[in-house]
């Protein structure tokens, strides 16, 4: 299996923008089309790209604002719009259905997505996905003030990139996405894509363009054959978002792993891993 290169990216000009992305596999296999959430990049999905690579083709999208991605100030980061950049990034390579991935905000873009656009996916596997637009009370009243205040001045991020070497510091983040921060901590590749110099707007019109999508209404509408997969302890997506889309997705399934916060693709990588692969695997062979 080679090695993946999660700096090795490619890149398409839409809407005027650089959009960024990562691509593994052969372009014959069937396609997945991979989707961050808030304050992430493609790099994220490293783990399930080298599980996937020899069996699929894997495209793995940085959002615009994050990652190598453009980050404009006034750029529109709403959820409707992330979506047209992902199927745009689809379309450039040719891929007209395939089955998305998305994890946090980019489960909440997905399951969007299999709304307003069924045509385009074979299935959907939303991760942590945000369903209501609520985040967790510790995001909306802690976490949320701190982005506000950095959008409005950001250059106090650079001392927060300079707190990032005490653990003290860096718990205080990683405590609503960790669920045993004393044994799990962020890859310092992702903290360092999380905060890196010209996200200090997107970060806080992210948190925005969440809250303004509540998609409970319309998971109805969704004949997407989907998978959810939650951590029972996130405290960054209250899991009643996971209880909602199956609750409401006719013939969802719900995964749900113990002792496991917002990013099961790490924290219960194994457990993870064969959900998912489970689940492509019978969708397959369903035809």
């Amino acid at each position: 299996m080679p090695a993946i290169d999660p700096t090795a990216r490619q890149f398409m000009t839409i809407d005027g923008y650089k959009i960024a992305y990562l691509v593994v596999g052969n372009p014959t296999n069937p396609p997945l089309v991979l989707v961050h959430g808030w304050l992430s990049h493609a790099g994220f999905w490293k783990p399930t790209l080298e599980a996937f690579q020899d069996t699929h083709y894997c495209v793995a999208v940085d959002l615009l604002g994050h990652g190598l991605s453009d980050k404009p100030h006034d750029g529109d980061y709403s959820i409707s719009a992330q979506a047209r950049r992902v199927l745009a990034v689809a379309d450039g390579l040719g891929v007209k259905r395939f089955t998305w991935i998305g994890h946090s905000m980019g489960g909440q873009i997905g399951l969007y997505t299999a709304i307003n656009h069924p045509e385009r996916l074979d299935q959907l596997v939303s991760v942590a996905g945000v369903v209501t637009g609520k985040l967790s009370a510790y995001v909306r009243y802690v976490m949320k003030p701190v982005f506000w205040l950095g959008s409005l001045f950001p250059p106090m991020w650079n001392a927060s990139r300079w707190a990032t070497r005490w653990r003290w510091y860096t718990d205080l983040f990683d405590r609503p996405i960790i669920y045993d921060v004393r044994h799990n901590h962020i890859d310092p590749i992702d903290r360092q894509m999380a905060i890196q110099p010209g996200v200090e707007i997107s970060m806080y019109r992210d948190l925005e363009a969440i809250a303004a999508c509540d998609l409970t209404g319309d998971l109805s509408k969704i004949r997407t054959p989907t998978l959810v997969i939650f951590g029972k302890q996130d405290n960054t997506v209250p899991v009643e978002h996971g209880y909602l889309v199956k609750q409401y997705v006719k013939g969802s399934q719900l995964v749900l792993l113990d002792k496991c916060g917002h990013v099961p693709m790490t924290e219960k990588r194994l457990a993870y891993l064969e959900a998912l692969k489970t689940f492509l695997h019978e969708r397959v062979f369903a035809g």
